[in-house]
Formats: structure tokens, sequence, C-alpha cells
């Protein structure tokens, strides 16, 4: 049933839309100017829903051709000023914006693509989302992909050395915190404690990060929250991109004696559009005020590559990407101190985007195929893999956005993924096949003063599972069936000032390793054993946030609370299996409450004095038993204070930084888990812009642990043999260029 309605109403949104007998186009032009009324040259105007993107000239002008009809919302930055956005609707014919951008140092986020199926500011977000871009971005980024987020308030990492961290939303992580890379979801091996997201740091422009399910737009997995990668766009000649240009990025990390570099190359010619990536990373063994530890090195080649081409009948781009690397795997000395476990991952996607305007509709259409190859070795020379697994996956969403009828917009989608499961050597999972089909609808309202969003979505999800004797699985096939709900507003009670509360109903299938696993997992050293009567889990989750945002100060409180029915977790039994001589760990279900809050805060107290402070709490109780849940983040205060000077001898946008992180003891614990103390780091950084003709080299320079303090974070897995890393100084330099103007 759900198959054949399915495809009706995919027939039925593309027979009315591919009815139109022609598309309008219009332009969208206009002029940014600054707060005396001059010109401001090379300010980012961007249309994320089209992902089109161009500069002002020296006029402050800028201009797109070939807009289609719609209602979009554009954004416009420029380091130093306060972004703002507009909504413009080009149903009505061309449109000519004038805009004045106010000067601030606070770096406030911009356009979200990820919480609603149009892009909108995070001011009036229905959903509670921390966005990651620009300098902010360069400053922070690090060893991971993840570590550049963990500062975001309710976001932590679960982490294995320097090289694997994992996010954490809320208390959530794993399958329940879904990774999307462009919008396409994220598909490796992500069941197992030690495996990381397979993305290259290296090659990202924004993270957005939401907090709290999001099931409605992303499907299974979304409980907890969504971290989307966005990567650069493909240039595009009309919009002013040069036809040869690039970037050169180098990250030095003193603590493992780390060294990063990528080359970015773009450009655009005629109707077509590129851009090139390449980069490696060598990481030695971790430095912690005790001592180094043995075997914790991580090295990693990069690439990606990616064409479009846009036009009067829309736009079309394809981009492949690999990533590669090797990891070392530090174990409890007391076990083994000659332990060298080691991983191989390999990771291979080719991503298409294409966006079609016609009359009635605007349809985005967005494939995938994803391979990734995960082996596991008990040392580096071994000659026999541990764990040899690769997984397949197939992605296909079409996304309708229509026209506004009346105050209504939104969008009606359609989602396919397909995955082939693959093992040799060892068993630790068996062999399957699933495949996922959904379909849901979004619709906002916008008011004078308040905005009203609401979305329904409904998934059918099968898994054929092939016999496996040494894990005792006979063959079988399983069927899952979901129907999820959102619904949002958000009161501007004055114009800087809004209330936003959100209800949300989400769900999880459980996967192949929790409902089959039987034998020794090497990553995470214990003998798991999976319960093939699990079934998925549901959350019912509500958010009330407050917000605030200025050119001078930005503010945001939030709390929530998410329950979670049939929540899986792996229970330690305290039984050493009798020929692995390893604790034996068993898949259960449970009901389980999240309850937490979270606070941010950034003001402009003079001319060059920033101050910031946040704060997370969140709390995680097993409902049947009144246990806390495992790997719950303590709770956090975090200061800062960033000294700022617009120019001084030849430099621009100098600054100075310093940090705390003040972190509580973590006593509430599972009752097999070790508790932590609680713990305080500080941090330092300094860097500035270095003009280079009419391009500008960024410097930042920041030392991290500056007191080299001995200490263990609760979500670190090494938490009960090791210390976490110490003081570490970091460089990271980009230099752009242009060779062909």
């Amino acid at each position: 049933m759900f198959l054949r309605k399915f495809w009706f109403w995919a027939l039925v949104i593309l027979f009315t839309a591919g009815g139109a007998s022609n598309v309008f186009s219009a332009q969208l032009s206009g002029q940014v100017l600054d707060e005396n009324q001059a010109a401001l040259a090379d300010v980012r105007v961007a249309v994320p829903a089209l992902h089109r993107i161009a500069f002002t000239d020296s006029t402050g002008r800028f201009l797109f051709n070939q807009v289609p009809a719609g209602v979009f919302t554009v954004e416009l930055s420029r380091l130093g000023y306060k972004t703002e956005t507009r909504q413009v609707n080009l149903a009505k014919g061309d449109t000519i914006l004038s805009i004045q951008l106010d000067i601030s140092p606070l770096e406030l986020p911009p356009l979200t693509v990820t919480a609603t199926p149009q892009p909108t500011d995070v001011l009036s977000s229905p959903l509670s989302v921390s966005v990651v871009s620009g300098r902010e971005l360069e400053r922070s980024r690090g060893e991971t992909v993840m570590q550049t987020i963990e500062n975001s308030p309710g976001v932590a990492t679960f982490s294995t050395g320097a090289g694997i961290a994992k996010p954490v939303i809320r208390g959530l992580t794993s399958q329940r915190v879904l990774v999307v890379s462009d919008g396409v979801r994220q598909e490796g091996q992500q069941w197992g404690d030690e495996h990381g997201p397979e993305i290259d740091a290296l090659d990202v422009e924004k993270i957005e990060v939401v907090r709290g399910p999001n099931s409605v737009l992303y499907g299974s997995d979304a409980l907890g929250g969504v971290v989307n990668i966005i990567k650069p766009e493909v240039p595009c000649a009309d919009e002013g991109a040069p036809p040869l240009a690039g970037e050169v990025l180098l990250n030095g990390f003193s603590n493992n004696r780390q060294e990063a570099c990528a080359l970015a190359l773009y450009g655009a010619s005629g109707v077509l559009g590129y851009r090139g990536n390449f980069s490696l990373r060598d990481g030695r063994d971790i430095s912690t005020p005790t001592g180094k530890l043995f075997n914790s090195g991580e090295r990693e080649i990069n690439g990606s590559g990616a064409l479009g081409t846009e036009g009067d009948w829309g736009s079309l781009a394809v981009d492949y990407s690999h990533f590669g690397q090797e990891l070392e795997i530090h174990e409890d000395p007391a076990e083994d101190p000659t332990a060298t476990p080691f991983q191989r991952i390999r990771h291979d996607k080719v991503h298409l985007h294409s966006n079609f305007p016609m009359e009635k509709v605007r349809l985005e259409i967005n494939g995938g195929w994803q391979r990734n190859h995960r082996t596991e070795f008990e040392d580096e020379s071994a000659a026999d893999t541990g764990l040899n697994l690769v997984l397949n996956t197939i992605n296909l969403e079409i996304r309708a956005h229509h026209q506004p009828l009346g105050k209504v917009f939104g969008t009606v989608g359609f989602s396919l993924m397909n995955q082939d499961n693959n093992l040799s050597n060892e068993p630790l999972i068996p062999e399957f096949t699933s495949l996922n089909l959904a379909g849901f609808v979004y619709e906002e309202a916008r008011f004078k003063d308040v905005t009203i969003s609401a979305g329904v979505r409904v998934d059918t999800r099968s898994m054929d599972v092939d016999s496996n004797p040494d894990l005792g699985v006979l063959k079988q096939s399983r069927d899952y069936d979901a129907v999820t709900g959102t619904a949002g507003a958000v009161w501007h009670m004055a114009e800087p000032l809004a209330f936003a509360a959100s209800i949300g109903r989400g769900w999880r299938s459980p996967t192949a390793f929790e409902l089959f696993a039987n034998g020794v997992h090497e990553g995470t050293v214990r003998f798991e054993v999976g319960d093939s009567t699990i079934e998925p889990e549901e959350s019912f989750n509500v958010d009330f946030s407050l917000r605030y945002a200025t050119a001078r100060l930005q503010a945001e409180a939030t709390v929530f609370r998410n329950r979670i029915t049939g929540f899986i977790f792996p229970s330690p039994t305290g039984v050493i299996h009798p020929v692995e001589s390893l604790e034996i760990f068993q898949y259960r279900q449970s009901d389980a409450t999240f309850l937490g809050a979270e606070l941010l805060l950034k003001g402009q107290v003079t001319d060059w004095l920033v101050l910031s402070a946040g704060a997370d709490f969140v709390r995680g109780t097993n409902d049947r038993t009144d246990d806390p849940l495992p790997f719950i983040p303590a709770h956090r205060l975090k200061l800062g204070a960033r000294f700022i000077q617009p120019s001084w001898r030849g430099l621009s946008n100098l600054y100075i930084s310093l940090g705390s992180k003040v972190v509580a003891k973590q006593e509430r614990v599972e009752p097999n888990e070790t508790p932590s103390k609680g713990y305080a780091l500080f941090d330092a950084g300094a860097g500035a812009e270095i003009p280079l003709g009419s391009r500008r080299a960024h410097l930042d320079l920041a030392v991290e642990n500056l007191l080299d303090k001995a200490y263990r974070d609760h979500l670190s897995r090494y938490k009960n043999y090791a210390l976490n890393p110490g003081w570490n100084f970091s460089l990271k330099l980009s230099v752009p260029f242009t060779l062909v103007p």
C-alpha cells in the first residue's frame, strides 16, 4: 500500500510540474552600503536554495541572472559586519534590493539549510541550530571535522585519541546522530564506538548542527540531531568567478607533531564550473602530561573533484570524494602493553545535485553512491584482518518546493536508500541488504510576527539478512514502518527578540549489529552480543528557545526534554567469555529520558573587546531502573574574551583571544561505568588577515590546554587507562590566490 501511494504522489507532482509550458526567469540585483551609505565591495551574496553565490563589485552592486520564480532567502555577509538576510518573491518579476550592513565584530550565524527544507535564518528556525563558518571555522578547525563543532552549545565529542571523534548532541551519539554531507546521508560502519565520520576536515566551508530530532526531513537515526557538513560551492562564471583560482591550507599541531595541508583549485569558464581539493594529514603518538600514548598516530590522504553547470533550465553539479585513513588504536597497557590494533578506512562517494525550476514548483534532486571499506587488524603488520566490512549505499531524494499558496509554502519530498553490507574473515555481523522508502510533506506559514511550520513523514524499511552459522543467524527478513511528525512556531516578539517552540517525534530502526552481533569487536576490546528481538526506538521531544540578535549582542537560552521509548544500549554483564577472555556486553532495551538546557551569550563590550559565555547540561536516565545512562557529558561552562583591532601595520582584523572551559565532575554514571573528575582548561589564540593584492591570507595561532592540565574527559574511550592530551600549539594558515583573473 505504501509503495503504491509513494509512486502515485511522485507522479502527480512530476506531472503537474512538467506540464508547464515555460519557466519564468527573473533578475535579482541590488546594492550593499555601509553605515555611512558608502558602497561595500566583496560582500558575499548567497541564494542557498539555488546554490548560487556572487560578490559585490567596487560599487557595492551584485547581479543574479536567470533566477526562477519562487520565494527565496538571500544572505549577505562580510567579515566585520552583521550578516543580513532578505526574503524575496521573484514570482512578481525582477527584484532590486538595497541593503545596509552594520559594523559588528560578532560572527553571527548565517542561514541554515538543515533545519527546514527552505533555508532560513537561525533567529527564525523552529529548531535549535548552531552554525560554524567563515573565520570561526578557520580558527576552530580541528584534527577531525567533529572536533570543529565541540564548542557549540549542547555538542560534545566521543573520542578515541586524536583521529576519531563522533558527535554527541544532547547526550546522544553514534546511530542517534545523523551526519550528512551537503544534504546526503553519510553512511559507513558508524555503529562502532571507534568509528568516526569519514569526512575531510580541510574540505569544508560550513557546518550546521540541528539540536533535537529531525526525522521528518532525514528519516531514521536523527533522534538526537543532525550534523550537516557543507562543502564549497562549484563557482559560476556569470557571477564573477575567475577561470583559475585556489587556496592553500596549512595546519600544524605540536602535541602529536601532526602536519596537515590542502590544495584547492576552482574556477569557471562559460557555462562550466569546477572545483578540486587534495589533502594530506600525518600525526604521531599523542602526548599527555605524563608521557606519550603508544600506538596512537594517524594518516590521511583525501581528494575530491566537482563539476557544475547552470542556465535558465536549472543547475546540475556532480561531486566525487575519496577519504583514506589509517589509524592506530591505543589500548589498555595493563591488559597487553604490546597491543597495536590498527584500522584502515577507505570511503568513496559520488554525489549528484540538481535544481529544475518549473512553472509551479522547483524540483531539487539529490543522488548519491557510497562505498565504505573498513578493515581492522591486531597490528599494522598482520596479514589477516580481524574485521573486514564493505558497505555500499545508494541514496535518492526528490524534493518539490511549491510556490506560495496564500501565506503557505513548503516542500513535498520522496527518498530512497538501498544498502548492501558484505564481510569476510571473522564475522561480527551477518551480510544483509536493506531498502528504505519514505515520503514527507513540510509546510510553513508566515504572518506578521509569527511563523508556523509543520511536517509529517512516512517511512518503510526492510532488511534481508543472510544466514551465518558462525553467528547463529538464520536467513530472515525484517520490516519496519514509522510515521513521524514535527510542529513548531517562532514568535518575533520584537525586532531582535524571538521565542521558538517545537515538538517532534523521531524514530530509529535497530542496526544489524544490535540485532545479530556475536563476537569479539577488536575496536572496543569486548565480546558483544546482539538481541534479535529488539524493536525500533521512538522519541518525543519538546524544545523551547529564547533568542536575541543584534550587531552588538547575541544570546540564546534553550530547554528541552527528549523521551525515547525502547532505547537500545550495550549492557556489561560482568561475565568473562571463557575463550576470548573479554567481558560480554549484551544489547538490551529500556525507556530513557533526556533533560537539559543550553545557554549562549556573545557581546561587544567596547570597540576593542568581545566577551562570550556558554553553558550546557544534560541528564540521561534509564526510566525502568532509574539509573543514569552511560556516556552522558558532564556539565560545562565556557568563558571567552577576544581583543580586536581593525588594522595595525598593514594587517587587518587582528585579534587576541583568551578562553576557559570548566567541566564538572560526572559521578552520575551507570553502575558499571567509571566516574570522572572535574577540571578546568585554559587556551589562548591570536590571528590576523594579511593583504595579498586584492585577496587576504588568514593566519591563526592557538594554544590549547595552556597549563598542561592532567585530566580525563568523561567521553574519552581512553579515560579508564590514559589521560587526555596535554598542551597543544597549533598554526593555521590559509593563502588564497588567483592564477587567471
